[in-house]
């Protein structure tokens, strides 16, 4: 039985699994229900099926979701690392975390993307629909459970300039504003949503507000599949939506601080650095020391219409970031042929 060696950013989880050999991982099954996207904080989870149950679980932090599913994710970096199924006890491991031994990617298959209102990564994936009604992680009873927290973002009004965002386990709360004057204060030093690799790599000499779109009524959005955003999420594709800190606001309505409610911080590498819910693991922002001002907000966290939230976003669509550093190269290039797609279709 091939193992296959798993570990985080930060490495405090470092071992090796089992993947179930009775299992086509080659179908990757992505869930968009409102409960993935709220605990992880991205647009969609995805697992694989363990043989065994892991060696351990040293590091990892348990949030009970329901009476049906449970999360591990890193105390540290925030990862989600593991989800186990009731009854039965069956572990999956987070695929963003796997590195050697990557099973190809021939189909995706999408679970309950009616949640998302609009397709969410669903509609840019564009492959086979699960007829299996529910939570990918209730596959083992095929019962949709209440929730220990709601998950319905209707609870959670947004209206035409507060756009809410929130973690399943209401941790991490806080909202957005409309681009406005104070948009334009913030700067970068690179010309795009790209970070680049190494000192001078990218330059914007004339400090373009290249996170403004749409006449400067929204905000640029785009999906990352960079080594670090991998890592410290547990899965392959982060969506991030890019907003001046000055349009972010505490749930108080105060502005926003890094230190309120369950947030905890991790720093990824020098002067960069990810907040993550410390209850329930979802991923929330990334900035750094060189960017202060704009702020990386995790898309999945966001309550708008749609899971997309294209009234307040515009999508990058001809490019993914860092697509070279992708470990399922399979499913980046279904991701590329669906942005391209959804292009042509706006």
């Amino acid at each position: 039985m091939t193992t296959t060696p798993i570990a985080c950013i930060c490495g405090s989880v470092s071992l090796s699994i089992q993947l179930d050999s009775l299992t086509d991982h080659s179908k990757l099954q992505l869930c968009h229900c409102n409960r993935c996207r709220l605990v992880t904080g991205q647009l969609s989870s995805s697992y694989y099926l363990l043989q065994h149950e892991p060696p351990n679980l040293d590091g990892l932090q348990e949030y009970q979701q329901s009476d049906h599913v449970s999360h591990f994710f890193c105390k540290t970096c925030g990862a989600h690392v593991f989800a186990r199924m009731h009854p039965g006890g069956q572990f999956l491991v987070a695929s963003g975390l796997l590195a050697k031994n990557v099973p190809l990617v021939r189909a995706v298959e999408h679970w309950q993307s009616s949640d998302t209102g609009d397709g969410g990564l669903s509609a840019l994936l564009p492959r086979t629909e699960s007829p299996v009604t529910g939570c990918r992680l209730h596959i083992s009873t095929n019962i949709e459970s209440p929730n220990r927290e709601s998950t319905n973002p209707a609870e959670y009004i947004s209206t035409s300039q507060h756009l809410r965002a929130r973690c399943l386990c209401g941790g991490v709360e806080f909202y957005i504003t409309k681009p406005d004057a104070s948009s334009l204060q913030a700067s970068s030093p690179w010309p795009d949503l790209l970070v680049p690799y190494y000192t001078g790599s990218g330059a914007n000499p004339g400090d373009i507000k290249w996170w403004l779109r749409s006449g400067g009524t929204k905000y640029i959005a785009g999906a990352c599949v960079c080594t670090s955003c991998r890592l410290s999420s547990g899965f392959p594709i982060q969506t991030w939506a890019f907003v001046p800190k000055s349009n972010i606001f505490n749930a108080d309505g105060s502005p926003l601080m890094f230190n309120v409610g369950t947030m905890q911080r991790h720093r990824s590498s020098s002067g960069v650095y990810r907040e993550f819910c410390s209850r329930c693991g979802a991923t929330a922002f990334w900035h750094c020391d060189e960017r202060p001002l704009l702020i990386d907000v995790s898309v999945g966290l966001l309550q708008a219409h749609g899971a997309r939230a294209e009234d307040w976003l515009e999508w990058v669509t001809n490019r993914i970031s860092f697509a070279e550093m992708a470990v399922q190269h399979d499913l980046i290039h279904i991701l590329e042929d669906g942005l391209e797609i959804h292009s042509k279709q706006k």
